[in-house]
C-alpha cells in the first residue's frame, strides 16, 4: 500500500482543526497542532509533505511561522496553503508573496479545500 501524503495542520481553533481532520483525514495522513510552537515540535519528529496554516493565532503568527519556514533549507520546499477568514486580494497577495501556494477562506469549503491540497502536493512532486 502506498504511503500516503501528510498534512500539518495548524490552527487556533478547535472546530477548524476537526472540520480539516473530517476533510483531509481520509485520503491523507494528518497531523494537527493549536499553535506555531506545537508545529515546530511536531515538523522535528516527522516533516510533513504540506502545511495548512492560520494567520491569526496567539504567539507566533502565522506570518511569522511562514517566513521561518520558507528561510529554513530543509523545509523551503514544503508547500504551505493559508486557512483564513481573511481572503481580500491584498491579503493573498501577502500570503503569496510571503511563499504561501494558496490561500483558501472560512468558512472553509470542502472542493476548494482538496482542489488546492491536490494541486499544491502535484507541484512539488512535479
Amino acid at each position: 500500500m502506498e504511503e500516503r501524503q501528510k498534512i500539518l495542520a495548524i490552527d487556533d481553533d478547535p472546530m477548524v482543526l476537526m472540520l480539516l481532520a473530517d476533510m483531509l483525514s481520509p485520503a491523507y495522513s494528518l497531523q494537527l497542532a493549536k499553535s506555531a510552537e506545537d508545529a515546530e515540535q511536531l515538523i522535528d519528529q516527522n516533516v510533513p509533505d504540506l502545511i495548512l496554516l492560520d494567520i491569526q493565532m496567539p504567539g507566533t503568527s502565522g506570518f511569522q511561522f511562514l517566513q521561518k519556514i520558507k528561510k529554513s533549507p530543509s523545509l523551503s520546499r514544503i508547500p504551505v496553503i493559508i486557512v483564513s477568514g481573511h481572503i481580500e486580494i491584498e491579503f493573498v497577495i501577502l500570503a503569496e508573496q510571503n511563499g504561501a501556494s494558496s490561500v483558501v477562506g472560512k468558512p472553509i469549503k470542502k472542493d476548494d479545500l482538496l482542489k488546492k491540497v491536490k494541486r499544491a502536493l502535484e507541484s512539488t512532486s512535479a
